[in-house]
């Protein structure tokens, strides 16, 4: 199925979506595949066939990419998971709205420019993301980020429970402000802790009959010297273990499945460790590190973003651009990845490199030759020109 007919597809199941909005979204999506050089308005109306002032209110108008990308998920596998991370957005200028300072990933430090808090739904049998949804971060005065995360997920955590139970995010997260409450919304979190955190046993011994309270906790672990009677080995590999257990984490104030996973040197000597945890204490601890490790699988989705679709590209100050924008280069790798990537995994089966430089090279190819065959009166179904038309649509296409 081609992207334009999926687009239009969807679109057509979505109420309160009208023909124009229909036909500019389904214009835009095929823009933005061959559109060379930034992507923003001026560049937009130069390249497409509207004008600057069509895009701009357009893009100004509201549209539900929530209910658009949920639509996509009917082509994904069963078990999925969701993953919440923020992203660091580069804007310059004084009057944008929402810009502040905000931890920069690729900088190590905080740099002034917008966020955008991303959900993203993770085929777990792919070991692929897809964009759900983008919100931008809006501090107000003093506000921590971590108080502002935890209600987004919150407002948020009727719908994010239609698409799976679990939610991964990174060792930033791993507090008892942010995991208690979206824990009391109905969704278990999957995360990482610091590598000093205090985790305790539980008392398995006899109850003594004696005024006070019943003892609960039987010690600190120790992470270089686990106790083996409450732990067990779920993954063994050359140069790194698992054991998982069930174990009390203090700052959480709540019993939490707990995977501690000690790497060696190449002499087989202790290097380091790592511990991972989630809130659904029934869950392997083989699933536990799987779903941590597709964590980052998101970060794949803003690089693509960043690197080829624009993502830093928007030039307008306007919130609501910034959010139609913000949301459409996220969820249009998930179309290409789902058009392009996704039908030659499932007919192969087998994992497949995915390269949004080789789809956008390909997409300007074909419309350069489609310029090239009308304005010149080529016939394109001359046998003789078969081969070459082929080169032509490849041209400049690398390998991923």
């Amino acid at each position: 199925m081609s992207i334009e007919i999926l687009t239009a597809s969807i679109l057509s199941k979505m109420p309160g979506v009208g023909k124009w909005q229909v036909k500019f979204f389904v214009h835009l999506v095929l823009l933005w595949v061959r559109l060379r050089g930034r992507y923003n308005f001026e560049n937009m109306a130069r390249q497409g066939n509207l004008n600057v002032w069509t895009y701009r209110q357009n893009f100004s108008k509201t549209f539900d990419f929530e209910q658009f990308n949920t639509h996509l998920y009917g082509h994904l596998g069963d078990e999925r998971i969701l993953v919440f991370d923020p992203c660091f957005i580069n804007k310059s200028g004084k009057h944008t709205e929402g810009l502040n300072r905000f931890w920069s990933g690729c900088a190590g430090k905080m740099k002034k420019g917008l966020e955008i808090g991303g959900f993203a739904l993770v085929d777990v049998n792919h070991h692929t993301a897809f964009h759900y949804y983008a919100h931008q971060t809006m501090l107000a005065d003093k506000e921590p980020p971590l108080d502002y995360y935890t209600k987004l997920v919150k407002e948020k955590s009727a719908n994010l429970q239609e698409l799976s139970g679990y939610l991964v995010v990174d060792a930033f997260f791993s507090k008892k402000t942010f995991i208690n409450p979206v824990c009391e919304t109905g969704l278990e979190v999957v995360t990482r802790l610091r590598d000093d955190a205090a985790l305790r046993y539980r008392y398995l011994g006899p109850r003594l009959k004696k005024r006070g309270k019943p003892r609960l906790y039987a010690g600190k672990l120790d992470p270089q010297n686990p106790d083996l009677s409450y732990f067990r080995v779920c993954v063994k590999e050359q140069n790194w273990v698992a054991y998982e257990a069930v174990l009390h984490a203090k700052a959480l104030k709540r019993w939490v499945k707990v995977v501690l996973v000690h790497y060696f040197d190449e002499d087989k000597k202790f290097k380091s460790h790592k511990l991972f945890i989630s809130t659904d204490m029934a869950m392997t601890g083989m699933d536990l590190l799987l779903y941590y490790h597709l964590r980052f699988q998101i970060e794949f989705l803003y690089r693509d973003g960043k690197q080829f679709l624009g993502l830093n590209h928007c030039q307008s100050r306007n919130k609501k651009r910034l959010h139609f924008h913000f949301n459409f280069v996220l969820t249009m790798c998930s179309l290409l990845k789902l058009t392009y990537w996704l039908p030659q995994v499932k007919e192969k089966g087998e994992k497949m490199p995915f390269s949004v430089q080789n789809i956008k090279n390909e997409a300007q190819n074909e419309f350069l030759l489609e310029r090239f065959i009308d304005v010149f009166g080529v016939c394109p179904q001359t046998p003789k020109y078969n081969h070459k038309l082929k080169e032509l649509r490849e041209y400049a296409k690398i390998a991923a």
